[in-house]
């Protein structure tokens, strides 16, 4: 279990009306609408930023980060760049649902300090 994730999800990932699930399969990006942003329950995921943490202080690269899991994040706050291996460079700010798929592996940059909601599958 995630420390923080609501106790209400337990065992109920994917298979409620409203609640966490996964969108994607693969690396995505995309806006986030008010109505999909209630109905997955994003305001009760826990919360992740990059604050006090050395390893993500602005300006810094983390070249080869793998993703261990799969994780929907919701951006709260600040800005990032993924370079994934296409060599694509995206930019995700605030408002943005990042799909991360177990495995992906891309270079980050924090390009302002992060704050988002997260969903591990």
């Amino acid at each position: 279990a995630v420390q923080g994730w609501p106790e209400k999800y337990a065992g109920k990932a994917g298979g409620g009306e409203t609640g966490p699930r996964v969108l994607h399969t693969e690396f995505t990006v995309e806006k986030a609408s008010d109505a999909a942003v209630a109905e997955l329950d994003v305001q009760n995921w826990p919360t992740w930023t990059t604050a006090g943490n050395p390893k993500w202080l602005v300006g810094n690269t983390n070249a080869d980060k793998e993703m261990p899991y799969g994780e929907l994040s919701y951006v709260i706050s600040g800005k990032l760049e993924i370079i994934p291996p296409s060599g694509e460079r995206v930019l995700v700010e605030e408002g943005d649902f990042v799909t991360f798929p177990q495995g992906f592996v891309a270079t980050w940059t924090v390009l302002e300090e992060l704050t988002w909601h997260y969903y591990l599958y």
